[in-house]
């Protein structure tokens, strides 16, 4: 209750009225997680848990109303999606058998401990906190504000927008171009835009993303709990998850970009970074795929064929959700495949059908969903070291010939997989469950293997592919939670029965406290100016220096610090260090609020520009007038298709160019056309980076631009008779961004509304 009642009074602050708030909470409780509930019940014949009845059916929930959403908007009749709750509601109540499931479960194993659930209230709290002074505070919801957000959240409310009016969804910037992307999260703000009449900007900036954040904590919990039978495991899983970061015991600040995306110097999967909100999609893919796995959790080991339906349900989900996931649950499924094939000669027949399943799922997701595109992914092995933050900042490089790459990967990666130790190191206790060496915990080896499975395919993805975006940490970005788990139960297995909880909360408590002491130590021991390569006889080992020592101190007194323990008397020293690693990283986490809430407490918390300002002042105003007064099949012409920031010339067109699509949920003939499948080709074809790739077909941008430069009965009569445009959005100002508006325009278009810098004409 008391985490509600922050979250309605933070979201009150920064924008969002508190009836807004109530309407969206009583949907998604009463549109969403109520039928799934109910549905998730009836399908295990029982009810359970009920933070895993909530976590479940808001995932089960989410599916269902994104699958009958497509049809209903399909057929034109998108307030449809309503009856699918309103049906399930109905059903469970009428239908005698069904009723049982509305009560919860009456075994007391099953009741949630006060502790627990602090836990996760606290959590939750600190991720809504999190939130606010990483994401809300630099996103306004009106002007000035609301002009100046990061560069992917013009895209996703261009594509949310779209989701809203039409079906199968176009590239609205480029129509002649089709979403070959992970879009059904568009399709689940549209309906819940649609249902409960909330702005798109407010769900998506505010709203529609926390649910998911929350709910994948609470997966993560009732995943680590389910795996292990612990408690204390599953408040450990949602920890670790989210909050175990990379040590980071640097003084010097990262490169702007780092920094203010929140992604860590050495890549750790974290989804402690800004991404949790600027790419909706891997935030709802993460959620739905978690799903799936406590899904699969019970299909691996119980018989209840009526669990494939959930099974085919989530997959499918998860398919337009984040496909990243497919193949990671493929390589999991055949890991628990080959392993029962090496230790009992014989088929594992549910993981073999989800093998299957998941096969068919990458197929149609490649060649269906993204129409068989790359999108810019190839094989690059160590690509993620040649990006990673700290080097990045201090643009760290070996000068001798034929060595400088080498030399950085090298450093690089083994400071990274150094990091990962100290964030995993329970994975070393998996060799006892291999081993069998815990007769006393009811652990179940094939879900656990399916974990690992999945997180391990990650970190290999990222070790392989390479992305000019970075696209590869995606991977591990979505495979770490698995590995998580399954470092938590390696905890379970090394962690002695007999040992008293109160004098083992006192252990780990204070061996959280020593290693992060001796991170904050070796942190304030460090220089806080950037260091820069050193030439000295053709080397720059300083850098190297600078890079490694901080890392090789911390872990030298975790070392000290772990000799000591292991000469104790404590019979879970394993649990110790362990326990001794998760601090060095938590304090990490600390480091990083504290540095956030400063930097809040400096430039402000409300309406602070993250970026100089590149989205023309009244393009909300001017875009939500055109929306109310043009039908959704109008197309929309403008003379502005490159991004330009305020006070930066355009040194090469940026062609980014969303927001006047997504303020008026109107398709352009050619706003811009980034982000779209031709554009990478172009880009593959020039050698130019993606988002500076010419548009390619001239004529058609020659006919755009000419209505405008040169106005007249011929030049507007083609976009209305050829092109069939009906609408002109015109920016005003000529700063590079496009081609300057014609005075004269108005004598052949009638003015119809005027917004800051932009000016909406109609073509009679």
């Amino acid at each position: 209750m008391t985490l509600s009642v922050l979250v309605f009074i933070g979201l009150w602050l920064y924008g969002v009225p508190v009836w807004t708030t109530a309407i969206f909470t009583a949907y998604i409780a009463l549109g969403i997680i109520l039928p799934g509930v109910l549905i998730w019940r009836a399908v295990r014949g029982r009810p359970g848990w009920l933070v895993e009845d909530v976590a479940a059916g808001l995932a089960v929930g989410y599916s269902c109303e994104v699958m009958t959403y497509i049809v209903a908007r399909w057929i034109g009749v998108p307030l449809l999606t309503v009856a699918w709750p309103v049906a399930t509601v109905a059903v469970f109540l009428l239908v005698p058998k069904l009723r049982r499931y509305w009560r919860g479960t009456d075994r007391a194993e099953e009741k949630t401990p006060f502790w627990f659930s602090a836990i996760l209230s606290g959590s939750g709290l600190v991720l809504f906190y999190w939130s606010v002074v990483r994401f809300f505070r630099t996103h306004d919801l009106a002007e000035p504000g609301s002009l100046s957000p990061d560069g992917d959240s013009p895209f996703h409310l261009a594509l949310l927008g779209d989701a809203k009016h039409h079906m199968p969804l176009a590239s609205p910037w480029l129509p002649e171009q089709p979403v070959l992307y992970h879009w059904f999260v568009y399709a689940e703000m549209a309906s819940t835009s649609w249902i409960t009449g909330i702005e798109p900007q407010v769900l998506l900036l505010r709203l529609s993303p926390l649910p998911m954040i929350l709910g994948m904590l609470a997966l993560m919990a009732v995943l680590g709990k389910r795996l292990t039978g612990h408690w204390w495991a599953g408040a450990a899983a949602a920890v670790i998850t989210f909050f175990v970061l990379t040590p980071t015991p640097y003084q010097w600040p990262q490169h702007s970009w780092f920094s203010s995306f929140g992604t860590n110097v050495y890549e750790d999967g974290s989804s402690l970074r800004a991404q949790l909100w600027t790419s909706p999609t891997q935030t709802f893919g993460a959620m739905l795929f978690a799903g799936l796995a406590l899904v699969l959790v019970d299909v691996l080991t119980e018989r209840n064929w009526k669990r494939w339906a959930l099974v085919a349900l989530l997959t499918m989900a998860v398919t337009g959700g984040k496909a990243t996931f497919l193949p990671m649950l493929l390589a999991g499924v055949l890991l628990v495949v080959a392993v029962r094939l090496l230790t009992r000669r014989r088929v594992h027949p549910a993981a073999l059908i989800t093998a299957g399943v998941a096969f068919l799922a990458v197929l149609f997701a490649q060649f269906v969903l993204f129409g068989g595109a790359a999108q810019g992914l190839a094989i690059d092995p160590l690509h993620f070291a040649q990006i990673s933050g700290a080097p990045y900042t201090a643009e760290f490089a070996m000068p001798l010939p034929g060595l400088t790459g080498l030399w950085r990967l090298l450093v690089v990666t083994a400071i990274t997989v150094a990091c990962w130790a100290c964030i995993w190191p329970g994975l070393l206790g998996l060799v006892k469950l291999a081993k069998r060496r815990r007769p006393d915990l009811s652990i179940p080896a094939d879900p656990v293997i399916l974990m690992f499975g999945i997180g391990l395919s990650g970190v290999g993805a990222l070790l392989v592919f390479g992305h000019e975006g970075g696209a590869e940490g995606w991977f591990m970005v979505s495979g770490r939670p698995y590995l998580s788990l399954a470092a938590v139960v390696g905890l379970a297995m090394i962690t002695p029965a007999g040992v008293p909880t109160r004098r083992m909360l006192t252990w780990v408590y204070g061996a959280i406290a020593v290693g992060a002491a001796i991170l904050i130590v070796v942190h304030e021991l460090g220089p806080n100016w950037i260091p820069r390569p050193t030439r000295f006889n053709g080397s720059a080992g300083m850098s190297a220096l600078h890079l490694a020592w901080p890392y090789a101190a911390v872990f030298g007194l975790v070392g000290i610090a772990a000799l000591l323990v292991r000469r104790s008397s404590f019979p879970a020293k394993g649990t110790v260090i362990a326990s001794m690693l998760a601090g060095v990283c938590l304090v990490t986490t600390v480091l990083h609020l504290h540095a956030t809430t400063r930097d809040a407490n400096r430039t402000g918390w409300r309406g602070i520009n993250q970026y100089p300002q590149f989205i023309p002042a009244g393009t909300m105003e001017a875009g939500r007038w055109l929306r109310d007064h043009s039908d959704p099949d109008d197309l929309v012409a403008t003379n502005a298709h490159c991004v330009v920031f305020v006070g930066y010339p355009p040194a090469q067109c940026d062609n980014r160019h969303f927001e006047f699509t997504a303020y008026s949920e109107r398709r352009f003939l050619i706003e811009g056309w980034g982000f779209t499948n031709r554009t990478h080709q172009v880009a593959a074809e020039t050698g130019l980076n993606a988002v500076f790739a010419p548009y390619w077909n001239e004529r058609l941008l020659s006919d755009n631009d000419a209505a405008f430069t040169t106005p007249s009965a011929a030049t507007i009569g083609k976009l209305r008779d050829q092109y069939r445009v009906r609408w002109l959005f015109v920016y005003e100002v000529a700063d590079g961004s496009g081609v300057p508006a014609s005075p004269t325009l108005g004598e052949f278009a009638q003015f119809r509304h005027r917004a800051g810098k932009i000016a909406v004409y109609e073509i009679r």
